[in-house]
C-alpha cells in the first residue's frame, strides 16, 4: 500500500510537471492570453501585466523622468514618453499611452524619435527618413501622479483642457521588459517532470525485478 502511495505521488508530480512545461512554454506566446502585438493594443484590451511587442514609430513628448538622488548625485532611473497607440491612427481621434525605459540605448532612440516628431510639428524637418524602435514591454497602470503628468502632456499636444485630454488617454505605461513571467514555471515544470517520471520509472523497474 505504501508503494502505491509513493507511485501515485511520483505520477502526480510528473503530470503537474508536464502541465507546467506546457503553460511555461506557451503562456507568453499568447496561448493563455499573456501577450499582444503592439499594433493590436487598444484601450479596451489594455490590462495590468500584459506583455506587448512590436514596432514603435513615433513618440510625441517626454512627460516624466524618474530620478534617484544619493550622495549628492542624481541618477536617472527611467524616462517616460507620450505615444499615440498605433490602432488609433485608423480611428477618428488619437489615443495616447505612456512608454518608458531604463535602457540607455532605448532612451536614446526614443529621444531621437521625439526630436523628429518635434521637427515635423514645427516644420523644421528636412528628412524623409525617420527612426523606429522594436520594443518589448509590460503594461503597468499609471498612478495618479504619473497620469496627471500624461494629462498635461496630451492637453498641450492637442490644445485642450486636461479634463478633455483624459478622454484621449489609455491610463497605462508600457515599461520596457525583457524578462519572462513564465520562466520560473518552466523551470519548475522541468524539475517536477524529471523527479516524477524518474520516480515512476524506478518503481516500475523495481517491480519488474521483484516479479522476476
Amino acid at each position: 500500500m505504501k508503494v502505491v502511495g509513493v507511485f501515485i505521488a511520483f505520477l502526480s508530480a510528473a503530470v503537474l510537471g508536464i502541465a507546467s512545461l506546457i503553460i511555461g512554454a506557451c503562456g507568453e506566446n499568447g496561448a493563455f492570453g499573456g501577450k499582444a502585438e503592439m499594433s493590436e493594443l487598444t484601450k479596451e484590451n489594455a490590462a495590468e501585466g500584459l506583455i506587448v511587442e512590436g514596432e514603435v514609430f513615433s513618440v510625441w513628448d517626454k512627460f516624466a523622468v524618474e530620478e534617484k538622488e544619493e550622495n549628492g548625485r542624481t541618477t536617472t532611473l527611467a524616462e517616460y514618453y507620450t505615444m499615440i497607440m498605433e490602432y488609433s491612427y485608423n480611428e477618428e481621434a488619437p489615443m495616447f499611452i505612456g512608454i518608458s525605459s531604463k535602457d540607455g540605448k532605448e532612451l536614446s532612440t526614443l529621444e531621437q524619435m521625439r526630436s523628429e516628431v518635434e521637427g515635423i510639428i514645427n516644420d523644421t524637418s528636412d528628412s524623409d527618413d525617420y527612426t523606429s524602435l522594436h520594443f518589448r514591454g509590460k503594461l503597468k497602470k499609471l498612478d495618479d501622479d504619473m497620469l496627471g503628468f500624461l494629462k498635461v502632456s496630451v492637453s498641450s499636444l492637442l490644445g485642450v483642457s486636461e479634463d478633455v485630454a483624459e478622454e484621449y488617454i489609455t491610463p497605462y505605461v508600457i515599461e520596457s521588459y525583457n524578462g519572462s513571467d513564465y520562466m520560473p514555471l518552466l523551470i519548475a515544470g522541468i524539475a517536477l517532470t524529471i523527479i516524477g517520471a524518474g520516480g515512476v520509472l524506478v518503481l516500475i523497474l523495481k517491480d519488474i525485478g521483484e516479479d522476476n
